[in-house]
């Protein structure tokens, strides 16, 4: 009971710092898009320096509670200084100005990356992420890094979904009391809460669309380019891709393009009187999904009075415990990984943490540090006993589910395939392993406050499809509503 009063206290509070920070000269800058804070720009109304102070008052307002943002990032008013001169000099980027956060499994110059763990804490990467560089060229503020699970969700099966020793529990903030889903769950939160434009997270088994769907969010996890995944805290490199998360669709693909190996998706046009999405009816009956039923329906009439053909189908074939062998290939990947991360991805400044060189003193640090408080070391305890043949393992199941997938889409002539995004749901676990592209697409809200998504999934390179789809239901949607910090 003292918690959940503590709870309604700081959501009450969070909800007067909201409405307190929300200006930036006069400028609202809660739900505004990349257009709009360009227009801003232009007419001289508002300074990149101007707007990067404003965003990094609102996340020390709001974050002690949301637990969204692990640091923020100290070179972020010299970068901002820099380009309020380029653009003096007329120099522009799709993303210029546009405040970022990166989820802390990410390299970003300057900042640690500690993906969520005490014992990284302090250790800086060598080189930051290409994606990272990406946004840079765009012209893009990074204003920190966000929270995230631990170590990608691979800790723990006990404690919440969120929860780092590093960051803390990321609050949802359109109900502060219900679990967030991860492991990208501080830069939905960031995001959901107007404390950047967009983020950046990385997803290996739904961890964009997970948190994106509970925040009514548009999250994208572009299809996989071993680019995408580099100078990153490894989970499971076969499948480990970083995406974006932002508020509407067109702002999703003004991100994706920016770090995209192919920068021309999304920019394509679409005949959407051309487009099959197979509805996988199994899905539906999870009792998870129940509550979403009303909602999704509306999001297929929606899709289609934009001409889209909706076919309702049975699923495509997966094998029996197919979900469970991925999850073991993927702990057993995690093992060699990490250990070659920690061998050459980081340059130690601190001498905190000097042990910890390889997986087994990870496992033991954790037991000695915190294995009786909240993680049960369940899922890392086994990678110490897999065998070498993991990474083949991964992959071949990674190339059976490819073959599965693309024979279903060929045969049927299938566009996309659209699915309910509750993560309880797994519906889109073989698009992940495949490497294809998925979207999130929020649909509204259920009683309790919380957001609903669907997900719409392509075959391979599918990218431009996917987020021209998405851009055709926001335009028509509209279901998208800011958080009131409720409980």
């Amino acid at each position: 009971m003292f918690w959940l009063l503590l709870v309604v206290s700081a959501s009450c509070t969070l909800a007067g710092l909201d409405k307190a920070t929300a200006h930036c000269d006069g400028i609202d800058l809660r739900e505004i898009t990349i257009q709009v804070l360009h227009d801003h720009y232009l007419t001289s109304r508002l300074t990149v320096q101007k707007v990067t102070e404003c965003y990094l008052n609102r996340i020390h307002a709001l974050n002690p509670t949301l637990n969204a943002v692990i640091s923020t990032n100290p070179n972020a008013h010299a970068d901002a200084i820099k380009l309020d001169l380029k653009m003096k000099r007329g120099k522009w980027g799709s993303l210029y100005g546009i405040p970022i956060l990166v989820k802390d499994n990410i390299a970003v110059d300057g900042m640690q990356t500690t993906a969520g763990t005490l014992f990284l804490k302090d250790i800086f990467p060598k080189k930051e992420a290409i994606v990272v560089q990406r946004l840079r060229k765009h012209g893009a503020i990074i204003l920190g890094k966000t929270n995230l699970s631990e170590l990608s969700g691979l800790l723990q099966s006990d404690a919440e979904q969120g929860f780092s020793f590093a960051g803390g529990q990321t609050r949802n903030p359109y109900n502060m009391t219900s679990d967030i889903f991860g492991s990208s769950s501080g830069s939905a939160a960031a995001v959901a809460a107007n404390l950047a434009l967009g983020a950046l997270g990385t997803e290996t088994l739904g961890s964009i669309m997970f948190p994106s769907s509970t925040t009514a969010l548009y999250g994208f996890k572009p299809s996989y380019h071993p680019t995408l995944n580099q100078e990153v805290v490894p989970l499971a490199k076969p499948l480990d891709t970083v995406g974006v998360i932002s508020r509407t669709a067109t702002d999703t693909a003004i991100l994706a393009q920016a770090i995209a190996s192919k920068p021309n998706i999304g920019r394509q046009h679409i005949n959407l009187k051309r487009i099959r999405i197979a509805v996988l009816e199994d899905h539906y009956k999870n009792p998870y999904v129940k509550p979403h039923l009303n909602l999704i329906k509306e999001s297929l009439v929606n899709l289609e009075r934009n001409g889209v053909n909706v076919v309702k189908t049975t699923s495509f074939y997966m094998p029996p415990d197919y979900t469970y062998s991925v999850l073991r290939a993927i702990i057993c990947e995690f093992g060699p990984q990490i250990q070659n991360y920690l061998k050459t991805g980081t340059s130690r400044l601190s001498s905190a943490n000097p042990k910890i060189k390889n997986l087994k003193s990870i496992v033991q640090w954790y037991k000695n540090h915190h294995g009786s408080k909240n993680y049960t070391l369940d899922f890392l305890n086994p990678v110490l006993n897999c065998s070498s043949s993991s990474t083949f393992s991964l992959l071949k199941l990674k190339q059976e589910m490819q073959h599965n997938l693309t024979e279903f889409f060929t045969r049927n002539k299938y566009n996309a395939i659209l699915v309910p995004s509750h993560p309880r749901a797994s519906a889109y676990v073989a698009a992940n392993v495949a490497g294809y592209p998925i979207i999130n697409l929020p649909i509204g809200f259920i009683k309790d406050g919380s957001a609903v998504g669907v997900a719409l999934y392509g075959p391979a390179e599918s990218d431009s499809l996917l987020l021209n789809l998405a851009r055709a239901f926001d335009s028509r949607a509209h279901s998208r509503r800011r958080p009131k910090f409720m409980n």
